[in-house]
């Protein structure tokens, strides 16, 4: 007990380290985090999906018949690839470029360029990015396209701030990503998607980050569009983390992690902010499955301004995991040798107790035994004394008669000789009906005195004989002489001297009947009369 004691403490200073980290995280995160786990694993069957999409689309293209129509698929792919495969992105926006000739439309042509300004910053470009920017005349688009030119603008800028090496590089860029959210503000419809989360953004950049929540909570708790739902959670995650609160935070980033997988993006952030809050907190094999997963489609997409920020952090958790793996090792090398150790103890334990229940086994079998040969000497005992008190009382009964009949006997000699009826006297007195008579009655009383203790003698009897040399008493006859010779033998009379002087016969008289009614046995002879020794 006190090894095994040992043994199941050793488990939890183990398992320890993982059930604090779940006593400090809210039920909801644990059960989110759970699905953000099969999410990651699922990866593959989003895949599928976006990939039968995007052939449909494909197919689609194939059918169209103007340059309109293969223009407005071409969009239809650039928006189902951006964020997902940059490299078939940019082959769509030289499709369209090809049809700008074509089709002669200024705001088309835009379309174009801020379509590649958008591939250009998540591939990580910036600089071309920007020229191309610098192309597009400002103050001159119609309002969609002045539209996109200040989120182009707003996001180019951001990402900048977010590479910037310098203090001063940063908050300079930083002013300028405010300037333009602040005109893609008065540009925007207010209620919108768009100026919702524009307008969160705004806020939390100047410290107002319970407004923005008020702002955006209701709305995101309330959401079921998948891709809203990647921007709202992660700029409310954004007002949690500079209010400092890390459980809402996590809540949010969790759920855009969550959605950016089941919209099958590959270029994303929530999952990356995730890891390294994680990593903070010890979940260092979740760290590195995330991590790892955010790594693989940051390549995937060719976003290499994520890749970058993830390389950045990668090794140190890839190091935190290696060492907590080889602890691990060490760990399952300890278990297993603590196991074997009581494996071979038990194996050990069992096999005494083996041998022990074996002789249990056979000590209980010979008490077993015993108590059956105890049992057959008390019924044995029982029936001995059952028989003797049957007889004794018989034996009893019988001499008394013969004292009445002998002195009756005696009478009536006495009476001839007194009367010197010498004749008659010597008649009576060389007479055997007397003893005929007796022998007749004593047999008789034998007969009913036996079948009264063993009252079924003669079918269980005739039971051990074959069918056609059964033997069955006269009418008139409780039993014949065969059958009063085995009665004997029941009684435990064997010996055939002393059965031939009860019943008047030879010793071969007695020998030959035993031998005859054997041989008439059903089963093994020699059994036979041990058979009938148990007849009851």
């Amino acid at each position: 007990m006190k090894k095994i004691f040992c043994f199941v403490m050793f488990i939890i200073t183990v398992c320890g380290p993982a059930n604090a980290l779940h006593a400090k995280m809210s039920q909801d995160n644990i059960r989110l985090l759970k699905q953000l786990d099969n999410a990651v694993k699922n990866r593959g069957k989003y895949r599928e999906e976006k990939e039968h999409q995007i052939s449909v689309l494909k197919n689609k293209l194939r059918q169209a018949a103007t340059d309109e129509d293969r223009f407005e698929i071409y969009s239809q792919l650039y928006d189902a690839c951006l964020a997902y495969q940059t490299d078939s992105v940019l082959q769509y926006i030289a499709e369209k470029t090809a049809l700008l000739p074509a089709l002669a439309d200024e705001n088309r042509r835009y379309d174009v360029e801020f379509s590649r300004i958008s591939v250009m910053i998540i591939i990580g470009m910036f600089k071309e990015a920007f020229d191309i920017m610098e192309q597009i005349p400002a103050g001159k688009l119609s309002g969609k396209m002045e539209e996109r030119r200040l989120l182009c603008c707003r996001t180019l800028y951001g990402h900048m701030a977010d590479h910037a090496v310098t203090k001063q590089e940063k908050d300079l860029y930083l002013k300028y990503t405010d300037n333009y959210r602040d005109s893609l503000l008065a540009m925007l419809p207010p209620g919108g998607s768009d100026y919702l989360i524009t307008k969160a953004d705004q806020l939390n950049m100047h410290g107002q980050y319970d407004e923005a929540i008020y702002l955006l909570k209701d709305v995101t708790d309330t959401c079921t569009d998948i891709e809203r739902m990647r921007f709202f959670a992660y700029t409310l995650s954004e007002s949690y983390r500079q209010k400092g609160d890390t459980e809402n935070r996590k809540h949010y980033l969790i759920l855009s992690a969550i959605a950016d997988l089941q919209y099958v993006v590959k270029e994303y952030i929530s999952l990356r902010e995730l890891t390294s809050m994680l990593y903070e907190e010890g979940d260092i094999d979740r760290a590195y499955d995330y991590m790892k997963c955010s790594l693989e489609d940051a390549i995937f997409c060719n976003a290499r301004s994520r890749a970058i920020e993830i390389a950045e952090i990668f090794p140190v958790i890839d190091k935190a995991y290696q060492i907590k793996s080889e602890r691990k090792q060490r760990i399952i090398y300890t278990l297993f040798c603590a196991i074997s150790i009581l494996a071979s103890c038990l194996i050990v334990t069992v096999i005494y107790i083996y041998r022990q229940i074996k002789k249990l086994a056979a000590a209980r079998k010979a008490i077993s035994d015993t108590n059956k040969q105890l049992q057959g000497l008390n019924l044995t005992l029982t029936e001995t004394n059952i028989i003797k008190e049957k007889y004794i009382a018989q034996y009893i009964n019988r001499c008394s008669v013969y004292i009445d009949k002998m002195d009756a006997y005696r009478k009536s000699l006495a009476k001839l000789a007194s009367k010197s009826k010498l004749e008659e006297l010597f008649k009576a007195i060389k007479s055997e009906n007397l003893i005929d008579t007796e022998r007749t009655e004593f047999y008789k009383e034998f007969d009913d005195t036996f079948l009264g203790i063993f009252p079924g003698f003669v079918k269980s009897f005739n039971e051990l004989l074959n069918e056609k040399d059964r033997i069955y008493p006269k009418k008139g006859e409780h039993l014949n002489a065969e059958l009063r010779i085995f009665a004997l033998i029941r009684l435990g009379i064997t010996d055939s001297t002393h059965i031939a002087e009860f019943l008047q016969y030879s010793v071969t008289t007695i020998y030959n009947y035993r031998s005859k009614i054997r041989n008439k046995a059903a089963g093994d002879k020699n059994e036979f009369e041990s058979k009938v020794m148990m007849i009851k």
